[in-house]
């Protein structure tokens, strides 16, 4: 393995508290919002990924049970945005091991995720023209995730109080 890959992707990394940063003491991402984390981003990749997946299979939303109709001309048809939403489930997918291996960009990579997946649901909303039920199951937590992403963010990347 490349020394440089290690570097990146398999080293700890340190998110210091600037109260303790003096006394060289490690603050983490509480358990609980790590696990809130992990369970959000491993929910929408199974999504993502079983629901692009069931698009590219059946581009005529058959499977699923959507018309086509529903688009208002934007696609021809959903095998498009089947290869989008499948790509979404595999960064999802990416997000979430880095997550639990504590990587040093998981902070990157699940903003990445589920930034994707917010700006998905915002398209999508405006393409069908109608907000369903399923954009909230989908949706809120995707926006329960991304504050979960906050205490990720190494300290150096965050604003200092004035």
């Amino acid at each position: 393995m490349n020394a440089t890959w290690k570097t990146i992707f398999m080293k700890p990394k340190k998110s210091v508290d600037p109260e303790t940063e003096s006394k060289g003491e490690i603050v983490r991402q509480r358990k609980w919002q790590r696990i809130i984390l992990l369970i959000v981003i491993g929910y929408e990749a199974a999504g993502a990924l079983s629901g692009g997946s069931l698009l590219i299979a059946a581009p005529d939303g058959r499977i699923m049970d959507m018309p086509v109709s529903i688009m208002h001309g934007f696609f021809y048809d959903f095998l498009i945005p089947g290869f989008i939403l499948l790509g979404l489930g595999f960064l999802n997918a990416v997000a979430f091991f880095a997550v639990l291996l504590r990587t040093r960009i998981d902070w990157l990579l699940a903003g990445l995720a589920l930034g994707g997946l917010a700006g998905w649901f915002t398209v999508e909303i405006i393409i069908l023209q109608e907000l369903h039920w399923l954009h909230f199951m989908w949706g809120l937590p995707v926006v329960l995730g991304i504050l979960m992403i906050i205490p990720l963010v190494p300290s150096k990347l965050r604003r200092k109080p004035m």
